[in-house]
């Protein structure tokens, strides 16, 4: 005889309720505790990146918090390369390769350098230097020091430009770092404050090596060459050589812009020059006594040819050339004081120097004609 309820019958009439720490509650409190946690933990760098991150919203150029007051050239010629400012890894304490340190990382099986990758040359007082093409690719800007004389080796490989700049302007010596915008597709610089804070700095023209907006600046050129790493260690067979930082490795891989300069397309609103070759042809840009002078790559290597010499006029003087064409490149043989070369795509040196006219025509060499 059943004098009651059964025991299933009291399990089935047991009023559902909140799960009690005693049934297992605890477990399933513990497990999303650990899984916030985690979530906090991956999500933490992203969110500091937020909090932290420099000014600059890839739209708009007030964004960027730089002082655009006295402007040297129209804003409108100014726009965002960059989603924010400080977007590169700029170089600010280079790892300097010795003579016989870069003879034996070229040991290996993997060389550092070869043969036919392009470096920029510099030389202090007697003392060489190599910057490779590759590195600065990734940095954009080395902040470096030959001597006593503090430098910017710099290579936006966007407008195909180099400069070298002295970093002492007025007695001040500064450091640069990337804006995250250009003017005329060229590359603007700033003179990174020694407060640790950001904003109200002048925009540098990477390839000028002067203010455009601002505080007046003006970097002192320095002269360098762009040329292959076989033609530099010979002339400087004791130059030493910035190394790679190994912790960017990969970024060191995938920033080559080979395909870039291949290509057809343009990147920024820079206006496309009605007079010249196309516009993303490679050239040299001559500057002295007031004149500027350009000549492209290709006419310089077409007109060595096998010499791998050439020449050109500029202010009324006929200057010398070295010239490879593979890898293409083309330096000044014992220039006059005050003349300087830099590279820079056709696009963006008509933007800066519209004044400058045409493309000069390159020359045989005069030893040719001997």
């Amino acid at each position: 005889m059943n004098d009651g309820p059964s025991q299933a019958g009291e399990l089935r009439s047991t009023p559902k309720g909140p799960i009690r720490f005693k049934e297992g509650g605890w477990l399933l409190l513990l497990t999303l505790l650990v899984a916030l946690a985690l979530l906090a933990w991956g999500l933490a760098p992203a969110l500091l990146q937020l909090v932290d991150r420099p000014p600059g919203n890839g739209k708009d150029i007030e964004s960027y918090a730089f002082d655009l007051s006295n402007p040297r050239t129209s804003l409108e010629s100014i726009e965002p390369s960059m989603l924010h400012r400080d977007m590169v890894p700029v170089e600010m304490e280079p790892i300097i390769l010795s003579p016989d340190e870069m003879v034996e990382a070229n040991e290996g099986r993997r060389k550092y350098l070869v043969s036919d990758d392009l470096v920029i040359g510099v030389v202090i007082d007697g003392q060489a230097r190599a910057y490779p093409l590759q590195i600065l690719n990734v940095h954009e800007v080395i902040n470096d020091r030959m001597g006593d004389v503090p430098l910017a080796v710099t290579w936006h490989w966007p407008s195909g430009a180099t400069q070298v700049l002295d970093r002492r302007v007025d007695g001040n010596e500064m450091k640069l770092g990337v804006s995250g915008l250009v003017s005329g597709g060229n590359q603007l610089l700033y003179p990174i404050r020694t407060d640790t804070q950001r904003g109200e700095e002048p925009l540098v023209s990477q390839a000028l090596g002067q203010s455009i907006t601002g505080s007046e600046l003006e970097f002192q050129l320095v002269p360098h060459e762009v040329v292959p790493w076989s033609d530099w260690s010979e002339r400087h067979p004791n130059t030493t050589v910035i190394a790679a930082r190994p912790e960017l490795k990969n970024r060191y891989k995938k920033g080559k812009p080979d395909t870039w300069f291949a290509s057809d397309r343009l990147m920024f609103k820079t206006p496309v020059p009605e007079i010249g070759p196309s516009p993303k042809t490679h050239m040299l840009w001559i500057r002295g006594n007031g004149v500027n002078t350009f000549v492209s790559m290709d006419d310089l290597i077409e007109t060595a040819g096998s010499t791998g010499k050439a020449s050109v006029d500029h202010a009324e003087t006929t200057l010398e050339l070295a010239v490879t064409a593979d890898p293409a490149a083309a330096r000044l043989i014992d220039p006059p004081d005050g003349i300087q070369a830099m590279r820079i795509l056709w696009i963006s040196g008509h933007a800066l120097a519209p004044l400058a006219g045409p493309p000069a025509p390159a020359q045989p060499s005069s030893s040719q004609m001997d």
